[in-house]
């Protein structure tokens, strides 16, 4: 282990700089424009960012590869990447980010890991905080100051390496939810949407990848029902007739009673914000017994499906965990004749006609009252229970991805600080995780 002395503590703006080159956009046809929003814990969110017409006007700051992006406003929302694109010649970014630059022969994927740790970003949140109240911001000059731990040129490296294959990891089991989702959309646009298996019978044919058992439980038919072709059999109801749906509240925020200890989750429209999956296993805050007893829809059990119903429309998540929710939901209570993984597809299937119910003038939403009834088709219970039997491991699946990575983030925070104490080795913290992978 390196002694005590090898390590140095130079201050933020002396290993790197804030960058505000202005980007160029003469002789550019296609500009890619990343915002905050379009970044989260160091991935993008988007794969497409283009924009070639009405930028904003905060689409200012050129970057180049190995640039650290920090959201100036409150930092401690994980809105931050690293910049490993090739090529940023056509990338623009919103001047809401810092672009923080190291000095040359400075590591930067090193200074980024520092940066973006649990404890630094508590620290930049406290600093926002003491600067302004509405919406916390920092500038570079306001943590310049800030010591960064460096340790030794030999352990750089290790260090660095350690942290890049944690991220890997966690990225990996994020592209595998992200593929076993699409897959489970897949599945439900082609039995309930596109009406596949009803189509190959009524052709004569088997439905193509279904056993026999599964197949029969699908009509050989259609019929018109309100003027539109539908499977034989199947009914049209309103969604709030098939199933409960509740709303949420806050507590007021100056009663400690509701909030100090709390011990039950309690969920926002936030905590659905950026998920790599639509499980839900934890929120950002969590409320007293006392808080629970203030919200008229109390405690909802696991597999509640929470649709997200304003600041925005749209978030759609299964809650693994009992649950009380603000009233920015609408939260799907689901039963046998919809079940929670065919209510959570058929919001997504449906959300364009969901948000076509949303009204408001200071904000759109989308009330209990015009959400339930919508209309739905409905088939039979038993294929409810077929679809539910056959994509259930998947979301199985992306439960356990999501909390190995959920181990292997709070690993890392915990583990970052003793590695750049020098109180662990990287060859002690390498043996620690792959005790528990």
């Amino acid at each position: 282990m390196a002694n005590e002395q090898d390590w140095s503590f130079p201050q933020l703006g002396e290993i790197a700089c804030n960058v505000s080159e202005p980007f160029d956009f003469a002789g550019r046809d296609n500009v890619i424009f990343v915002n905050t929003g379009d970044v989260l814990s160091g991935k993008f969110l988007h794969s497409d960012l283009s924009s070639t017409v009405s930028l904003p006007g905060q689409a200012k700051k050129a970057i180049q590869t190995h640039d650290i992006l920090l959201s100036e406003i409150r930092p401690a929302n994980h809105r931050f990447a690293y910049v490993d694109i090739e090529d940023t010649s056509d990338y623009v970014v919103s001047t809401k980010f810092m672009v923080v630059r190291p000095i040359k022969g400075f590591s930067s994927r090193y200074l980024y890991h520092v940066l973006t740790s649990k404890t630094m970003l508590r620290e930049l949140q406290r600093i926002a905080e003491s600067r302004s109240g509405t919406f916390p911001q920092i500038t570079f000059d306001s943590i310049s100051y800030l010591p960064i731990a460096v340790p030794p040129k030999n352990l750089i490296g290790p260090i660095t390496a350690f942290f890049d294959a944690l991220d890997a990891k966690i990225e990996l089991n994020r592209r595998i939810s992200q593929t076993l989702e699409s897959l489970a959309r897949a599945i439900f646009k082609s039995w309930f949407v596109d009406f596949d298996p009803v189509r190959a019978k009524v052709d004569g044919q088997q439905p193509p990848g279904l056993d026999h058992a599964t197949a029969a439980l699908f009509p050989d038919g259609f019929e018109h029902q309100n003027g539109e072709l539908v499977p034989i059999g199947w009914t049209v109801e309103p969604v709030g007739e098939v199933i409960q749906a509740v709303g949420g509240s806050t507590p007021s925020t100056k009663d400690p009673t509701y909030w100090e200890g709390g011990t039950h989750y309690w969920a926002t429209p936030k905590d659905l914000s950026g998920r790599s999956s639509p499980i839900l296993l934890d929120t950002e805050r969590q409320i007293t017994d006392a808080g629970v007893a203030k919200i008229s829809s109390g405690l909802l059990p696991p597999g509640t499906v929470l649709l997200s119903s304003r600041a925005p429309v749209g978030y759609l998540a299964i809650s693994r965990i009992p649950i009380a929710i603000n009233q920015g939901f609408i939260a799907i209570i689901c039963s046998e004749r919809a079940s929670n993984y065919f209510m959570l597809q058929w919001c997504y299937h449906n959300m364009d006609q969901i948000k076509g119910r949303a009204s408001g003038t200071t904000f759109q939403e989308v009330s209990k009252k015009n959400f339930r009834p919508i209309p739905m088709l409905l088939p039979s219970s038993e294929l409810v229970a077929a679809f539910t039997e056959c994509v259930s491991p998947i979301y199985s699946q992306m439960t356990n991805n999501l909390r190995e990575s959920q181990t292997l983030t709070d690993m890392r925070d915990t583990l970052l600080p003793r590695l750049l104490s020098g109180e662990v080795r990287v060859d002690d913290a390498n043996r620690t995780v792959e005790a528990v992978l």
